[in-house]
């Protein structure tokens, strides 16, 4: 009979138990049959696993605790540190062919940590005196190039987004993005520098030029912070 009842389930286990519960007018040597059983019946429920609880899942093969998770690296703290937030710009543009006089525009650049604070984007939205100028830009850290890479979208881009050809970085207290690219045959490079750097404001100026010969000024942007920090998209 011992045997058998390694095999039954947990629940039936309890229920022989319940049916084999002594009495007191019964024989003394099957009350020490039933004694034994009972001993058995204990023994096996507590071998059996307990169920694990709701609020503490069994970890997934190869994840980390939450404790143990990624930090975001130094570098994308330290734009965070600069730019997070939402920030009202004014904008002088330069005399060009397209615009002999110049000319001015505002609107808002708002700053984020990007999923699992691994990224930092940016948002623009600006009026010019061409018109409406909206952008997106994203940038991370390459450790194995020891440089920010970053990608440009906006709305006078007709292939839509541009991966930026050199890598961004911080040259003293001036934050440095470059690219090149070609238009009607020639190469040209193009330079961003965020300067004068301070929690509240900073100033965005923007060089043009073919390659090899003196960038030129295309734009100066001054932005001053409007709203404390916004939360991170994850």
């Amino acid at each position: 009979m011992l045997p058998r009842l390694a095999g039954l389930a947990p629940a039936r286990l309890r229920r022989v138990a319940e049916f084999l519960r002594p009495s007191h007018n019964m024989n003394p040597r099957f009350l020490s049959l039933i004694l034994v059983v009972q001993t058995t019946i204990c023994s096996l429920l507590a071998q059996e696993p307990q169920p694990r609880s709701l609020a503490q899942p069994s970890p997934t093969p190869g994840q980390q605790p939450a404790a143990a998770a990624l930090q975001p690296a130094p570098e994308i703290q330290k734009l965070s540190n600069a730019f997070l937030g939402t920030w009202s710009v004014t904008e002088k543009v330069e005399p060009s062919q397209t615009m002999p006089n110049g000319g001015s525009g505002r609107g808002e650049e708002v700053y984020r940590l990007g999923p699992g604070e691994h990224s930092f984007t940016e948002e623009l939205h600006l009026n010019e005196p061409t018109g409406e100028i909206s952008g997106f830009g994203v940038a991370w850290w390459d450790e194995k190039a020891k440089g920010y890479r970053a990608v440009w979208c906006d709305s006078e881009n007709p292939g839509g987004c541009s991966l930026m050809a050199h890598l961004a970085k911080w040259e003293g207290d001036q934050f440095v993005l470059g690219d090149e690219f070609e238009k009607d045959g020639k190469k040209f490079t193009f330079k961003e520098v965020f300067s004068q750097i301070t929690p509240t404001s900073f100033t965005q100026t923007l060089y043009q030029g073919e390659a090899g010969r003196e960038l030129k000024r295309l734009s100066t942007i001054y932005a001053t912070k409007l709203a404390q920090p916004v939360a991170s998209s994850h």
